[in-house]
């Protein structure tokens, strides 16, 4: 059995390639072929990926929001209609996308689940708060590949409260977040785990560890 996964994170509305260094894409980097990224290069590599594996997972770890004029002028819209366009199927936030407050989160969830986009949040609480309460999100979700059960579970870094604007969100310990969901998928008969988060590399292979390992 093989599971394929296709992953970005941290995007930040770079829409367009970049220079190496991560700034505008000059004549002369377009010219010496040094320009990297963007989002047309993404999905073409998605697309010719999905050629080989078709049962591809194409997930993205957070983060999509700031970092260009494009989300300083067009905000949600702009980052919506994108990642409807590049054909997600599964996202976690990042902290990032609370910078706008509630407010500016609410209309992003409801894209995301009008595009069948799955946005995946399983250590959040979005119920003290009233411009998100009921808003589409979830706390895992279940898929079959080649007759697998896969459980996909997510999370945000819990100090996303400090670092952002989250209004009255909770944030719970992804960890025993993570150990409850994954008891709960298992005795459902799920085979494998499969977490997406915005937590950190280091914070994710000891949550994973002391969590779904366990």
């Amino acid at each position: 059995f093989t599971l394929t996964i296709l992953h970005t994170n941290d995007v930040h509305s770079h829409i367009e390639e970049t220079s190496k260094y991560g700034g505008v894409c000059s004549d002369r980097d377009k010219a010496n072929k040094t320009c990297v990224g963007g989002v047309a290069r993404i999905v073409t590599k998605v697309n010719e990926l999905k050629q080989t594996y078709p049962d591809a997972l194409f997930v993205n770890g957070g983060d999509f929001y700031q970092g260009t004029p494009y989300y300083t002028i067009l905000k949600y819209e702009m980052v919506s209609t994108i990642m409807t366009a590049m054909r997600y199927d599964h996202v976690c936030l990042g902290n990032h996308e609370f910078d706008d407050g509630p407010k500016g989160l609410a209309p992003f969830l409801e894209r995301m689940s009008a595009s069948n986009i799955n946005v995946i949040s399983t250590n959040t609480d979005f119920s003290n708060e009233p411009d998100l309460k009921g808003k589409p999100f979830k706390k895992s979700v279940t898929i079959e590949v080649n007759k697998r059960k896969i459980g996909i579970i997510g999370a945000v870094l819990p100090q996303t409260k400090e670092l952002s604007n989250p209004g009255e969100v909770i944030f719970y310990d992804e960890i025993d977040s993570f150990r409850q969901e994954t008891a709960l998928l298992k005795a459902a008969g799920v085979d494998i785990i499969l977490g997406i988060t915005h937590c950190g590399y280091l914070r994710d292979q000891e949550s994973y560890k002391r969590s779904i390992g366990s």
